[in-house]
């Protein structure tokens, strides 16, 4: 049986088998067939199926056909001859002939890279197959993939040098930095030192090589198409992913439908790498010299480009304006158009103009009609692009991050550039010199014709400078979110940028911001009252009622600052003072008997809360607290007992602890309570978490059950009959829950 014949029956049941797990899950609900035939796993029956994952199963399931029939042997595998005429030995030098030496040996080595070549694709195959595998496929895909970059390097000896090295250099990248990345995880490194764009080079280098193998020539259109889905897949995914749809469905089908292109790009480049490749065309390539004009052309859009540059700015279209909000709240699924045309005022117009110069030196002035008039319109939309983006530009809208995949912060963190009329201006004066070098004859003008023309060329070139209202980039609110240590104008900067509602507009860039800030201090400082009316008139901003903004960039205002501060902190010191001469002047408790340990705190205590002690076992949920009634000093609940305390005065706290029961003591107290507690962890600690309080553990004998005694009283200082309280805490080894009244108010 021929093998084409085999590869059809294999492709017919597999496709058979799809269609009936389908129509099994919708009978009987058994979805297990058709999840093994399209994820390769097993699963557990499930009770009820989605209609759209079951449709996405069966959709995937024949995709999958359709690519097992690509990557199975056939008929056209066989070693047919390209369409493309002539294969490559018909080129062949004199001295390269059949008979000689050098010939046979390059036949050879052509041989077994092709031998090599199809071994590393069908070996990446078999890894991208069997991922969902639980084995590390990291090490053998990244090794297949230097193979195959190296070898397709080696394959397409006709195509350019220069496109194959580039496409060399770029595929390495990623799989030697997975090695090392591997490595470093190896030996217990940090990935940080790792550059990133990984990604981004795997990207580029798979659109290099569609490209060198569309020159190549043995490569059929199936192939190359797969290839090209494959370049653009990393973009394609949140195109469908979001926001048509917020399910899983349409991801998951995206992301396996790309599977099956790579599957099929791997197993078509390994059948058809061994036909004939076809020969180089013959070049049409004169002595090249970059006239004036040409480097006018290509050097114009790099012009407003390097600026913004300078400036850290990547995208000359925002984020703001019409054009970028439109496609940040319309929801549109192509939001990477934004991306795209905002990148173009970055270095991608002038390599388009670059591409058509190249062209036309290359190709002689043949067939070059096309790319110059679709450069000169993609030139011509981008300049009104920008014209629009110069007079509805306002503040920024919220940029569509979602279809920025790679460099996000840098390129969406950005400030405003410089004006996009300036792009706009270098895009129109490229493509009027890409029509006068390579366009058609025009026709004659008439004067009047000429005269408006070049009266609204002039009048265009004299509104942009005046246009231009961004200079400098603009600091976000999430870059001073981890500046807090900025200082002077930095600081001024953050402090504008953190406020909810902002007296300036939020996209005004740093050096105007700071500008204001200035006069601002200017104001202040003058003190005059009609000069900041005036101000506030003006700009609407009153520089008296935002000096705490200025304090950093103002002297005055920071030296006001510093006074009120040193002021406030005297006065605490001053207070603190009194309260710790109150408390060392205090009665101090003298026990009846002698106490295991006795310790009276040197500082005065200050809760926010009462004071708590609760073990690890203790219920939670419910604050003891709000069971107190009017004149508690003491709350007890199983595990827990709070000691209710007026917070806005500090303490003279003392606490004892006894081995056996101490004599009762109500002289010279105002409340004297006694409570149990059952210490279950070995500990009985009085505290206040949210102030931080912590007082000496009481628990002498560890886990058992003691008895609390606490002592309070008012303290007098200076006239005052209620300026602080005294606090006596005792603890002793004993039984009972009953909560008794010694003395109370």
């Amino acid at each position: 049986m021929p093998r084409h014949a085999l590869a059809r029956i294999v492709v017919a049941v597999f496709a058979v088998l799809v269609v009936a797990g389908t129509v099994l899950a919708v009978v009987s609900g058994d979805t297990r067939l058709v999840v093994l035939l399209v994820y390769r796993v097993f699963v557990d029956p499930v009770e009820e199926l989605d209609a759209d994952l079951l449709v996405m199963l069966v959709g995937m399931g024949l995709a999958q056909a359709w690519g097992l029939a690509q990557i199975l042997p056939g008929r056209r595998s066989g070693g047919t001859t390209s369409r493309h005429a002539p294969p490559v030995a018909a080129t062949r030098a004199p001295g390269d002939g059949e008979g000689s030496e050098g010939g046979r040996s390059d036949e050879t080595r052509r041989s077994r890279d092709q031998l090599l070549l199809r071994a590393a694709l069908y070996a990446l195959m078999a890894i991208e197959l069997t991922d969902h595998l639980p084995w590390p496929d990291d090490l053998p895909k990244a090794v297949a993939r230097i193979a195959i970059v190296v070898l397709l390097y080696r394959v397409m000896s006709t195509v350019s040098r220069t496109l194959r090295l580039v496409a060399l250099v770029v595929g390495l990248y990623r799989p030697i930095l997975a090695l090392v990345a591997m490595a470093l995880d190896l030996f217990g490194v940090a990935r940080d030192a790792l550059p990133p764009g990984g990604s981004l080079a795997w990207v580029v280098w798979m659109t290099l090589i569609v490209v060198a193998q569309a020159r190549d020539g043995r490569w059929g259109r199936t192939t190359l198409w797969a290839g090209a889905v494959m370049a653009a897949g990393p973009f394609l995914l949140p195109l469908v992913a979001y926001p048509i749809t917020q399910t899983f469905v349409i991801h998951e089908a995206s992301r396996m439908l790309l599977d099956v292109f790579t599957v099929v790009w791997l197993g078509r480049s390994a059948i058809e790498v061994a036909r004939p490749p076809r020969a180089p065309r013959p070049r049409v390539m004169g002595t090249f010299r970059w006239r004036p004009w040409e480097v006018v052309a290509v050097g114009l859009p790099l012009l407003p480009a390097a600026v913004n540059w300078t400036n850290g700015v990547f995208l000359w279209l925002g984020p703001q304006g019409a054009i970028a909000s439109w496609f940040a709240r319309t929801g549109w699924y192509l939001q990477e158009l934004w991306l795209l045309i905002s990148l173009a005022g970055s270095g991608g117009a002038a390599a388009l103009v670059l591409a058509v110069v190249l062209r036309h030196r290359r190709a002689g002035g043949e067939g070059r009609g096309r790319l110059r008039q679709g450069v000169v319109a993609a030139l011509s939309l981008a300049a009104v692009a920008g014209v629009v983006e110069a007079v509805t530009g306002k503040d920024r809208p919220a940029p569509p991050d979602d279809g920025v995949l790679i460099f996000r912060k840098q390129l969406l963190d950005s400030a405003a550039g410089i004006s996009p009329l300036w792009h706009s201006a270098a895009f129109i004066g490229s493509a009027l010199i890409l029509l006068f070098l390579y366009g058609e004859r025009p026709r004659p003008r008439k004067p009047y014709q000429l005269a408006m023309a070049s009266l609204a060329t002039v009048a265009l070139l004299i509104l942009v400078p005046v246009s231009d209202h961004a200079p400098g980039p603009a600091t976000t609110r999430s870059e001073c979110e981890n500046d807090l240590e900025a200082t002077g104008e930095r600081a001024f900067v953050c402090a504008v940028r953190r406020l909810d509602a902002p007296p300036f507009r939020p996209s005004m860039p740093d050096q105007r911001l700071i500008a204001y800030g200035h006069r601002m201090c200017g104001v202040y400082t003058r003190g005059d009252v009609l000069e900041a009316a005036t101000f506030k008139q003006a700009h609407g901003v009153d520089p008296r009622q935002h000096k705490y903004l200025l304090e950093d960039i103002c002297p005055k205002v920071a030296a006001e600052v510093d006074a009120a501060v040193a002021k406030e902190d005297a006065e605490i010191a001053a207070r603190e003072a009194e309260q710790q001469a109150m408390c060392d002047q205090a009665p101090r408790h003298r026990p009846r008997i002698k106490p295991v340990r006795s310790v009276r705190e040197k500082k005065p205590v200050w809760t926010e809360l009462s004071l708590e002690a609760s073990d690890e076992e203790a219920y939670l949920d419910d604050d003891v607290v709000w069971q107190a009634k009017e004149g508690d000093l003491v709350v007890t609940a199983p595990g827990r007992l709070a000691i209710l305390v007026n917070t806005e005065l500090r303490m003279c706290v003392t606490t004892e602890t006894y081995d056996r029961r101490p004599p009762v003591e109500t002289k010279g107290w105002d409340h004297v309570v006694e409570a149990g507690y059952e210490s279950r962890d070995g500990t009985l600690v009085f505290g206040d978490f949210l102030s931080g309080v912590t007082l000496p553990d009481l628990a002498a004998r560890g886990k058992r059950h003691y008895r609390v005694r606490v002592h309070y009283a008012w303290l007098s200082w200076k006239g005052q009959q209620q300026a602080g309280q005294r606090l006596l805490i005792m603890a002793y080894p004993g039984r009972g829950d009953e909560v008794i009244v010694h003395r109370k108010p």
